[in-house]
């Protein structure tokens, strides 16, 4: 019994290190103030990106945000991201998410992403990003 308890631990750290690449997971970063707000959906990207800072404002009666997302990483990236908005008690709006937008993060450089909540009710919000593939991708039937 002693022997099951790690052993059921490493099979969970190994089933989250295995996540597929639409998964999302917390970001672990030098600027833990945005921790939460940051999803990103693979371990070696979640090195490369960080919010630094994060502005909102009311208009209107919805939450207006100004996310600055800062590249770690010397190389530009395209990427991809979505806003989640979620309510005062922390539910996530269901289907009131904004759609995936495209963006390039140039090497060591910084991007304002705007927000809107798209109702009263959502008062918080997480940002997803996630890697867009740039190699060549084949169907078979």
């Amino acid at each position: 019994m002693k022997y099951l308890i790690p052993i059921v631990g490493m099979l969970l750290l190994s089933a989250c290190s295995s996540q597929p690449d639409t998964s999302a997971i917390s970001v672990t970063n030098q600027n833990t103030q945005f921790n939460q707000q940051l999803k990103v959906n693979n371990p070696d990207l979640a090195k490369k990106i960080v919010i630094t800072d994060v502005k909102t404002r009311q208009t209107n009666q919805l939450t207006d945000v100004v996310v600055t997302l800062s590249s770690q990483y010397k190389k530009s990236q395209k990427l991809q991201y979505q806003f989640n908005w979620y309510d005062s008690d922390g539910f996530i709006i269901k289907g009131e998410h904004s759609p995936w937008q495209a963006i390039t993060l140039f090497g060591f450089s910084n991007t304002q992403i705007p927000g809107l909540a798209p109702n009263p009710q959502a008062t918080t919000f997480s940002l997803s990003v996630r890697k867009v593939s740039t190699k060549p991708q084949t169907f078979t039937n």
